[in-house]
């Protein structure tokens, strides 16, 4: 199964110019989560970081999102620099693509890049099961669905240990000989 997204010379030719000075190999991370929906979906900004630490000597890493997010250190700010296809398009040139669960994991799909993604136990595994995906399921309570706040949840990702997600990832960019 495969979602599909085709893009205009517009933004094919926006996109390339962005990435016209970043090196063939590099990654693409988007650490917020729309919070209106739930708050139990979006893994620790601290996490986030530290997987960024570990993996920014090895390869680049562009952050992509909304204008005026937060911005992890020692990334490529690209964020409010892409429309949403377009940050499509941007998935579809790297490497592989770090996220929650959201929209832009299914777009990563469309454009046939890998993603790892971090859920809790407030949705299934199986909202992001497209064949390539990698998929690291911090929940230890089960699928809540809750909206408000859960504190299991949060307690899981917590927990957490980012070195899973580092690890599968180096795996993966070895796997494809481009780390």
């Amino acid at each position: 199964m495969k979602c599909d997204l085709f893009f205009t010379e517009e933004e094919i030719g926006k996109v390339s110019k962005l990435t016209s000075e970043l090196p063939d190999i590099f990654l693409t991370i988007e650490p917020h989560s729309k919070q209106s929906y739930t708050v139990n979906r979006q893994y620790p900004w601290e996490k986030w970081q530290l997987v960024v630490d570990e993996l920014k000597d090895h390869v680049p890493i562009v952050q992509i999102g909304a204008a005026g997010s937060k911005v992890l250190n020692s990334v490529i700010d690209f964020t409010g620099k892409t429309s949403f296809r377009e940050a499509a398009a941007l998935i579809g040139k790297s490497a592989m693509f770090l996220s929650n669960e959201g929209g832009l994991v299914h777009a990563a799909t469309a454009v046939g890049t890998q993603s790892a993604i971090v859920i809790c136990g407030h949705h299934s595994s199986e909202m992001v099961a497209y064949p390539q995906n990698i998929t690291l399921n911090a929940s230890t309570h089960g699928v809540c669905g809750m909206k408000k706040l859960c504190e299991h949840c949060h307690a899981d990702f917590k927990r957490h240990d980012h070195m899973k997600l580092v690890m599968v990832i180096k795996g993966r960019l070895n796997e494809r000989n481009s780390y």
